[in-house]
């Protein structure tokens, strides 16, 4: 691991979100409910992403719950947990990423990764979370003793 991806994972905290989240493929005909169920989700993880081919959205469990009967979904999967990496990483650096998603990867922790413009952020599956988070930690303790 190059020095410079040390030192920031030397920095890294993490922060395990309690709530269950949801990530939800919805057709371009949803984006205005997608939008207002993200803008009623101010105290907990949201993330919009709107591309070519689907809407995707993560909502946490109690705002989906409020927004199930006006949107429709054309798939989803959960419950997931959120993982944000607090720490805010330049838009210029390369391979943060990699050695989380190496190691979680070889312990078999399935991830969704979504990135906003300060901070990265995982969604891991609810039942692999607390391993995931002792997979990080460990990451973590190793790169403050090098």
């Amino acid at each position: 691991m190059k020095d410079e991806i040390k030192k920031l994972w030397r920095a890294t905290r993490l922060q395990l979100w309690p709530e269950k989240y949801w990530l939800l493929s919805l057709a371009h005909a949803e984006l205005h409910e997608a939008a207002k169920a993200v803008s009623a989700s101010t105290q907990y993880f949201a993330a919009l992403v709107l591309e070519r081919d689907e809407i995707s959205l993560t909502l946490c469990e109690n705002i989906w719950k409020q927004h199930v009967d006006h949107i429709t979904c054309t798939a989803q999967a959960g419950p997931y947990r959120v993982i944000t990496f607090d720490l805010n990483i330049e838009l210029s650096v390369s391979g943060y990423l990699l050695p989380a998603a190496a190691r979680l990867a070889e312990a078999g922790i399935s991830i969704v990764p979504q990135c906003a413009f300060l901070k990265d952020h995982l969604l891991i599956k609810a039942e692999d979370a607390a391993r995931a988070m002792r997979v990080l930690q460990q990451l973590i303790a190793e790169c403050r003793t090098d």
